[in-house]
């Protein structure tokens, strides 16, 4: 049984009230993907192609209009509460934006916390001893817990997001353009560090980026998502820079040369 499957997801947004209502903007157009134990799907696709929508409606945050998003085989939004939160502690979230994904008057250990208090029954010594690990598994240390989020650097801060997103190890990420906004260096070891865990923990990602460098770095399969559709899907990453398909051609010319005297205009 897959870990995750997408089935047939379609979803849009639109506005009504007590006199008309407008028609809905398609923002996903019969989506069906499938992730995998331990598998990372990359997906791909400019901004608007609709793909942080999708991650919203595999999290549970979105009803979708149609289809089904199965997690384990059970149907995330054709069950009960008490399934569907069992179901959330497998399945977690690290988002672009570092900083306002954190509360900015709680410390890293508060941060970290969270989601143990909310699904573990741990006393106070067991709790800062499971952070403290936390916290050195992601390549910080143990005495960063005291510290508030201005007093980390963004990949550092990101790294304490990860650590949030593995308290409960869960069986799957959404990584939603989680390494965009970090310099190329930071980038670089924040997706190392990812992979790591990947081993570590047997996690399985959905990786969702435009920089189809950093995926293809990370991911086992590819796929691209234009204007709500999912129009390229690839299992094996070796094949996929070979694909005539337009949106993975226009994906490689998009990638930038490593010196700027070698970038055309």
């Amino acid at each position: 049984m897959s870990l995750l499957q997408v089935k047939n997801v379609t979803h849009g947004y639109g506005s009504s009230n007590l006199f008309w209502q407008a028609k809905r903007a398609t923002v996903l157009d019969d989506v069906s993907l499938t992730i995998e134990h331990g598998q990372c799907l990359g997906l791909l696709g400019t901004s608007g192609a609709g793909k942080s929508t999708l991650g919203k409606v595999i999290l549970g945050l979105e009803k979708p209009q149609k289809g089904q998003i199965l997690f384990q085989g059970i149907d995330l939004y054709d069950t009960n509460a008490s399934t569907r939160r069992h179901l959330r502690r497998d399945l977690q979230v690290v988002f672009q934006d570092c900083y306002s994904s954190v509360n900015p008057r709680m410390t890293a250990e508060q941060i970290i916390g969270e989601p143990l208090q909310n699904f573990e029954s741990l006393s106070p010594n067991e709790q800062k001893r499971t952070i403290g690990e936390l916290l050195e598994t992601v390549g910080l240390s143990p005495e960063d817990m005291r510290k508030y989020p201005h007093q980390f650097s963004g990949g550092q801060l990101q790294r304490i997001n990860i650590a949030r997103a593995i308290a409960l190890k869960p069986k799957m990420l959404i990584l939603d353009e989680a390494v965009s906004s970090l310099d190329m260096v930071t980038q670089a070891n924040i997706l190392t560090l990812l992979k790591d865990l990947k081993t570590i923990f047997g996690l399985s990602y959905l990786f969702i980026t435009h920089d189809i460098k950093a995926a293809y770095t990370i991911s086992d399969a590819l796929a691209v998502m234009e204007k709500g559709e999912l129009v390229v899907q690839c299992e094996d990453k070796t094949q996929f820079l070979q694909l005539p398909h337009p949106s993975v051609q226009r994906l490689l010319q998009s990638i930038l040369s490593e010196h700027p005297r070698s970038r055309s205009l």
